[in-house]
């Protein structure tokens, strides 16, 4: 059973990784996801059956503490055992590497930080895959009561890379485990002058492995990156990992800080310690004296003398078979051989723990406790930027958090004395790159600042562009900033989109502003985003591509920044009307109800007339997003206003969709002849418009406003519109026309068959956010009709996707299903779980429909008859205590 609490005191701290995933994961995805899910299912109960505690998950790497060595060791010989059964064939096996180590840490908010943690992972590195390693504490704590059936074999004392002590290093023997691995890491380390770091490395552990992978497959590997994302740093662990691997060592040469190529050669011989003959130039002098040695070479900021670089490594390459080059650049070297690694910035959970290390380093009384989401919120505004956030960390030192998040600028990015200088302010090493640019670079660099969130080559043209530039000409512009790593380019499935670092953004925004083009280059964008809602409208009308909706919230934050430029800033008013009109379905879609509402009042209170045509359909999107905020008043008077609206505009299209709105509003106030009336209007217009997805999507809507027809009638329309929607092979339209008479049939009472037409939608649609919602729905409707079996899958089905996206109400629904479920076999726990959801679903104001409430009440009358009173309510109040990860853990391994 998992402990209700972190282990506290001398914690026994068990950390694993995967050997070589990073290789697995390209090789074969879908497999190494299904391994991957495997791994983690089996980890995860060894581990809490033990009162072990997941305290934190990387990638496929886990942390987990633990109150006693016994526990800690007799779980990691377990799973290694477990594993080793296991068949993961399909992605070349699994070879999972563990490290126990033992010592007194510093808990803040469910993390552990210290010396402790920092040496159990120093050690986990130094083993292969496959094998368990103990520290020599850990073994003194395990050596006076070992778990029966266990020896300890000491592999000898072992330097483990940043830290000041050396290990004692043992290996657990035991039935089942592999002992046939190579050595550990050589005790003596070659020559080499890699600089010491006194700080710890944070995450990134794929993209070590990844650019190891890539120097075992040639002898030239470039990480290329913008300036503070971490190059050099990541370059320096890839070094030290490998140093091992070359007689003649690891040799660091920082190229920042010459002023001329012609230096280069010089600079290496010096750092290798090798002599200089003045008979000979240079560049011979280094290439003799490599072809006869084996090394690594790491060439370090090569980008101001790239040409330079890119000479004297090719003929490295060409002409000294046992050199390896690990260069880092802005841009790619471009020679024959080469193989780039493009860095991108930290992942959300790397980031806030880097923020995390580097804050208590400027300030010892610095705590996380609640403030990870501040934490997240700066992370996210220096775009993972490693020298960024280490820069925001440091001003902790004198800054308060919310402080520091409220006045979070470019020019507070500095400090550091010993960094080069250009790396002790974000602005310097941005002024950096922006000087090696040519001037038409800087001119394209500028007017992308107004991008927020990223943009397409067909928008760039329109904002960018000038008379002397065409399309070919940004296109051009814009790759060159790629290749010098000012601008990201993200290649999807369907499309492609250039973005700038927020830090590289606002440095832009300030060049542009300099340059006096921001109000053109503010009307130029607004203009081409204005012209895409248009775009994006008319598809929604006439039928939209599947993916229409993903493709328009990628530009949501440029659609809000023009909004602000014509709106706010009384520039365009009328195009930020149209605009407004033309996006109310996006915000619709993707459930900004309220702020939908904002930009449509916002308008419709301005003292401007608006043409029919655009305030109808201000007033039609207005009547929807009152729809799905429940303000039922508003919606019917939005929609009628419409209508009129719609009328007078002679837009037949329109008026069928808002008399449909109309429709529904009144069968929902009782009022069914007039809501007939408006259905069947509606109907006749979609019919005249020769549209058969628009006789569809009005059947949808208007079904139930033939409810004095009988049920038959208003079935007889949801079959129409699925079956028009089959025809037309609209699978997403055809899912949504099934999710809505499966409702339909919960709330006539046949809970099967809307089981059934849920399931049948989710076939048609398979995206996670329906699956999620979906197999909710289908679990209340099995557990309505009593058949808990059939309900279980779906409860477990709609939990793990709920626990993925974070849903605040979804979670905590799919536990009480699960503990509707479980109360026949484990009252104790399924008391637990209600307590949980209760207290969520209760902080949410979520309120059950009927059918939802009665499964409630009947899990509570079934607990209070198995359980004791006041064990009934011990156990709730237990379960109203947990975080989310404990209860959605218990939920999914009742």
């Amino acid at each position: 059973m998992r402990s209700a609490t972190l282990p506290t005191g001398t914690v026994v701290f068990l950390f694993s990784d995967i050997e070589g995933s990073a290789r697995r994961w390209d090789a074969d995805r879908d497999a190494m996801r299904d391994a991957l899910r495997r791994h983690d299912e089996i980890l995860r109960y060894e581990i809490e059956r033990r009162r072990g505690y997941v305290f934190k998950t990387i990638g496929d790497a886990f942390c987990a503490a633990f109150w006693t060595i016994a526990e800690a060791l007799e779980t990691a010989v377990e799973i290694q055992r477990r594993l080793d059964r296991e068949d993961f064939g399909a992605v070349g096996g699994l070879a999972v590497r563990m490290a126990i180590h033992a010592g007194e840490t510093d808990e803040r908010s469910g993390d552990y930080f210290g010396p402790a943690v920092n040496r159990a992972a120093r050690l986990l590195g130094a083993g292969h895959g496959g094998q368990i390693l103990l520290s020599g504490f850990a073994a003194d704590l395990a050596s006076p009561a070992l778990p029966d059936g266990i020896l300890l074999r000491h592999l000898g004392t072992l330097p483990l890379r940043d830290l000041k002590e050396p290990e004692r290093v043992y290996q657990p023997i035991a039935k089942g485990l592999r002992t046939d691995f190579k050595p550990l890491r050589a005790l003596e380390t070659p020559p080499n002058n890699l600089p010491r770091q006194v700080t710890s490395f944070v995450g990134r552990r794929e993209d070590v492995e990844r650019i190891e992978a890539l120097l075992d497959g040639g002898a030239l590997v470039t990480i290329v990156g913008a300036g503070g994302i971490g190059k050099t740093r990541l370059a320096l662990e890839v070094v030290a990992n490998r140093i091992n691997d070359e007689r003649d060592g690891a040799w660091f040469i920082d190229l920042s800080i010459l002023t001329e190529g012609s230096l280069i050669a010089g600079a290496v011989l010096s750092a290798l310690g090798a002599p200089l003959s003045p008979d000979d130039p240079p560049v011979d002098n280094l290439l003799d004296y490599l072809a006869k040695r084996e090394l690594l070479l790491l060439l370090d900021n090569s980008e101001h003398v790239i040409a330079e670089v890119a000479a004297i490594v090719a003929q490295i390459v060409a002409r000294c078979p046992h050199v390896t080059v690990l260069a880092t650049s802005r841009e790619p070297l471009d020679i024959s051989g080469e193989r780039v690694y493009r860095l991108s910035s930290l992942d959300l959970a790397s980031a806030v723990q880097l923020f995390a290390e580097r804050a208590l380093a400027a300030n010892p009384a610095f705590r996380l406790n609640g403030n990870r989401a501040t934490i997240e919120a700066i992370c996210v505004r220096m775009d993972g930027l490693a020298l960024a956030i280490e820069l925001a960390a440091a001003r902790v030192r004198t800054m308060s958090l919310e402080n520091l998040s409220h006045r979070l600028e470019l020019r507070m990015l500095a400090g550091g004395r010993d960094r080069r200088p250009r790396q002790q302010t974000m602005r310097a090493l941005i002024d950096w790159s922006y000087d090696l640019l040519t001037r038409e670079e800087r001119a394209c660099l500028r007017r992308c600042a107004l991008f927020v969130g990223g943009f397409t080559i067909e928008v760039a043209i329109a904002v960018c562009g000038d008379g002397a530039w065409d399309s070919w000409a940004v296109l051009e512009l814009l790759s060159s900033l790629v290749d010098k790593s000012l601008v990201v380019l993200e290649i999807g499935e369907t499309d492609q989109r250039y973005r700038l670092l927020e830090p590289i953004r606002q440095y832009a925004r300030e060049k542009l502003d300099e340059s006096g083009e921001t109000a053109e280059i503010s009307r130029r964008h607004a203009g081409a985003f204005a012209a895409c809602a248009a775009a994006a409208y008319r598809q929604w009308d006439l039928g939209p591509p599947a993916d229409w909706i993903g493709a328009l919230q990628r530009e949501l934050a440029n659609f809000r920044t023009a909004l602000r430029w014509t709106l706010e800033g009384g520039n365009d008013p009328s195009l930020g009307a149209e605009m407004v009109a033309d996006t109310t379905l996006v915000f619709l879609r993707l459930a900004l109800l309220s702020e939908g509402v904002e930009w449509c009042s916002r308008v419709l209170d301005a003292a401007f007339a608006l043409p029919n045509a655009v305030e109808a359909r201000l007033r039609y999107g207005l009547s929807m997003l009152y729809s799905n905020i429940g303000e039922n008043k508003k919606v019917l008077e939005q929609a009628l206003i419409a209508v009129s609206l719609y009328r007078q505009a002679e837009d037949p299209r329109g008026l069928a969709r808002a008399l449909s709105q109309v429709a529904s509003r009144y069968v929902q106030q009782s009022r069914d002849d007039e809501g007939k009336a408006a259905a069947q209007e509606a109907l006749q217009l979609a019919r005249d418009s020769g549209d058969d997805r628009l006789v569809a999507d009005t059947l949808r809507r208007c079904a139930e406003a033939f409810r004095t027809d009988g049920i038959d009638a208003v079935r007889l329309r949801y079959e129409r519109s699925v079956a028009i929607f089959r025809s037309l092979g609209r699978d997403d339209e055809t899912s949504r026309a099934l999710v809505w008479w499966g409702q339909w049939e919960a709330e006539a009472g046949d809970f099967r068959a809307a089981a059934e037409l849920m399931l049948e939608a989710g076939r048609l649609d398979t995206r996670s956010v329906v699956t999620m919602f979906l197999s909710n729905d289908v679990a209340s409707y099995y557990l309505a009709v009593g058949d808990a079996a059939r309900a279980e899958p779906f409860a477990r089905e709609a939990l793990t996707a709920a626990a993925k996206a974070h849903h605040p109400v979804l979670v905590p629904l799919a536990i009480s299903y699960l503990a509707a479920i479980a109360s026949s076999r484990d009252a104790s726990m399924a008391a637990r779980l209600a307590g949980f959801a209760e207290d969520r679903l209760r902080a949410a104001d979520w309120q059950r429909p009927v059918y939802e409430q009665a499964i409630t009440d009947g899990l509570f009358a079934s607990l209070k008859k198995n359980l004791p009173e006041a064990e009934f309510a011990r156990l709730l109040e237990e379960g109203a205590m947990w975080n989310d990860n404990e209860a959605i853990a218990r939920g999914l391994s009742t």
